[in-house]
């Protein structure tokens, strides 16, 4: 999770961090012992706490604004049913017990769909939000905020 320092964020970069965090903990999964079922559902808790964090920002805060600025409606409708999927798949694995044999099977097409929709994000939304110049620091004070409350 990001750092507060006291000096305007920029929200895309607060974002990234999100992404770095949960691409880690992705890889940390793949080489883990997933017979070790209090290792798993710990992993498993830290990234869907997260990630619905970082979801919730973005849907809150991120997207309404790169929305009205890029005017790609299909991509950010896009992104708003990938948030879905996922979201769906977060309370799947919240309802299930990492004995469950489909428990690391639904946590690894979570991280599939998360890398897809990272992918996305990087490489469409976040130019297209920097070049029509969305005020990228107060959005990211914001985002910082609010991640705050979250975790509170």
């Amino acid at each position: 999770m990001p750092k507060a320092t006291g000096k305007p964020l920029d929200a895309i970069k607060l974002l990234k961090e999100d992404h770095e965090y949960v691409k880690k903990a992705l890889r940390a999964f793949e080489k883990m012992d997933h017979g070790d079922h209090a290792a798993l559902k710990g992993l498993v808790s830290q990234v869907c706490t997260a990630l619905k964090a970082h979801a919730l920002v973005e849907e809150e805060l991120f997207y309404p604004a790169a929305r009205k600025a890029i005017k790609d409606e299909d991509l950010m409708n896009e992104a708003e049913i990938e948030h879905d999927s996922a979201k769906s798949l977060i309370r799947q694995l919240e309802r299930m017990k990492p004995d469950d044999p489909k428990y690391v099977a639904t946590f690894t097409v979570l991280g599939e769909y998360v890398k897809h929709h990272v992918k996305e994000e990087e490489s469409e939304i976040f130019p297209k939000a920097r070049r029509r110049r969305l005020n990228l620091k107060r959005l990211g004070d914001r985002l910082m905020a609010r991640k705050i409350q979250l975790s509170t």
